[in-house]
């Protein structure tokens, strides 16, 4: 079945999401007041008062993902030092650090051990040593996956399939996600920039809900970037690689990163294959900044390898199976693009 919208004038009215049948309503809220959903964001402040050095101290002091305190985290798996990593730039800032990727099993597993063979196959992927940007100006000013740097998310996502192969090696797992949050409102449980990698014993649930979708419709991912290109919501397409910006996702500010082409895991394409895909992911995230977000990477079930990103600062309003997109959505992805090109 062809996926279902209305178009009048050029512009969208409405898309039915293929996966979840959520109704999206292209609706204009320019007039609406978001003082009470927008309030006590003091992070996003632009001229705070000085921090206080001895708060900023003691909360590195007391983040278990910090180096020094690697004690207060489980086991360690596996590490990404400077030396394996010479084009790092967060050496001035992290002086002295001994890793700047870090792997260790989730303290608290996501999926039951015992239905993983006995095994803890929930992992935390530390992106970065550093807990603040360099010169904070409060103690929310974190350190955040945009400022990474390209060639360093390509390795955090090149650390991913590493510990991809350690968790697939385990016969009870037949599905891996990989899944970001950043800042409170996105559920992220600590402020330290970090991942996980989640093995689970069966197909996991949205997972093997889009790979149904497409079986009932084969054409799916195709005919949804033809739309996207038809209503202007398109961010980049090269190498394979298509990224825009999604009137189906989960919030009214949504975006993919999709290769429609290959249908597989991470582990079976070459580093330089993979690289676009990362750099495509990147480039949303690092003009997303420092608003709350989160991402999940969707791959098996015979899907395209595809991105879910999700800006989460912005309110939203999903009632009864309806969700509600700006209408200057259009001109949203344009000044993306305009940022994006700006480098």
């Amino acid at each position: 079945m062809p996926i279902e919208h209305e178009i009048r004038d050029g512009a969208l009215l409405w898309v039915r999401n293929p996966v979840t049948g959520v109704i999206s309503y292209v609706i204009d809220v320019r007039g609406k007041s978001f003082a009470f959903t927008l309030g006590g964001r003091e992070e996003l402040n632009p001229d705070p008062p000085p921090p206080d050095p001895g708060a900023l101290r003691n909360a590195i002091e007391n983040c278990p993902f910090c180096p020094g305190n690697e004690r207060h985290a489980p086991a360690e798996l596996m590490r990404i030092t400077p030396g394996e990593f010479p084009e790092w730039n967060g050496g001035a800032a992290a002086e002295g650090a001994p890793w700047v990727l870090r792997v260790f099993n989730n303290l608290f597993p996501r999926i039951p051990e015992n239905l993983t063979g006995g095994r803890n196959e929930s992992y935390i992927v530390v992106e970065d040593p550093r807990h603040f940007l360099e010169n904070p100006r409060s103690v929310n000013d974190l350190m955040r996956t945009g400022a990474l740097g390209e060639e360093h998310f390509y390795h955090l996502i090149m650390a991913d399939v590493l510990l991809m192969r350690h968790v697939l090696a385990n016969p009870t797992v037949c599905s891996v996600i990989i899944r970001k949050n950043q800042g409170r409102e996105s559920g992220a449980s600590q402020p330290h920039p970090h991942q996980q990698v989640i093995g689970s014993p069966h197909p996991l649930p949205i997972v093997e809900a889009e790979a149904r979708a497409a079986r009932d419709n084969p054409a799916l991912w195709h005919e949804l970037i033809d739309l996207i290109e038809r209503i202007g919501l398109l961010i980049d397409r090269r190498d394979g690689v298509v990224s825009y910006a999604s009137p189906i996702g989960a919030f009214p500010r949504s975006y993919d990163v999709i290769m429609p082409e290959f249908r597989g895991l991470m582990t079976e394409l070459t580093p330089e294959a993979l690289r676009p895909f990362a750099r495509a992911i990147f480039r949303i995230i690092r003009v997303l900044g420092p608003l709350p977000l989160d991402y999940e990477i969707h791959q098996g079930g015979g899907l395209p390898l595809h991105a879910h990103i999700n800006g989460r600062l912005y309110p939203y309003s999903n009632v009864a199976g309806t969700l509600n997109l700006p209408s200057q959505l259009v001109q949203n992805v344009a000044a993306l693009r305009r940022a994006l090109s700006r480098g």
